[in-house]
């Protein structure tokens, strides 16, 4: 008599599966840097990666799916904000890399202004106003706002 196929598969171990840990991102690595957005249809906020952000790329948004398409000036603002931090920064991890500094005070420093330039971005995308016509809320939620 054959041998009965679920007695087989209940006898043989399972595969195990392998927990892949996530790699720590480079703090000092643009592609990945994220720049939150506010949407202008539904006021949520949602992230889009940096090096996408640029004049007249479509981003949608996750929670009403609404086009968000960043304008010049926007870009050149948020531009300009991320290559000031990433330069300030360089520098501090240059005078790090010298002899006789101290990694602590780095450590310290780069929280602080890491924490400064997350406010700065949120700031931005808070007064940030992409292209396209705003959309008129309707129906019932339209009377709650």
């Amino acid at each position: 008599m054959a041998a009965d196929p679920l007695e087989n598969a209940a006898s043989t171990p399972a595969p195990e599966q392998s927990v892949a840990r996530p790699k720590a991102r480079d703090p000092f690595d643009p592609l990945g840097w994220e720049l939150p957005v506010v949407c202008k249809d539904c006021d949520k906020e949602f992230k889009v990666p940096y090096r996408h952000f640029q004049a007249g790329v479509v981003f949608h948004c996750p929670h009403c799916h609404g086009s968000y398409v960043p304008t010049l000036p926007m870009y050149r603002r948020v531009h300009d904000t991320f290559e000031a931090f990433y330069a300030m920064m360089k520098r501090e991890r240059d005078k790090m890399a010298q002899p006789g500094a101290g990694e602590a005070a780095f450590g310290g420093k780069f929280e602080a202004e890491l924490a400064e330039f997350q406010k700065a971005l949120e700031r931005l995308a808070r007064e940030l106003r992409p292209a396209g016509k705003m959309v008129r809320r309707k129906g019932l939620a339209a009377m709650f706002t």
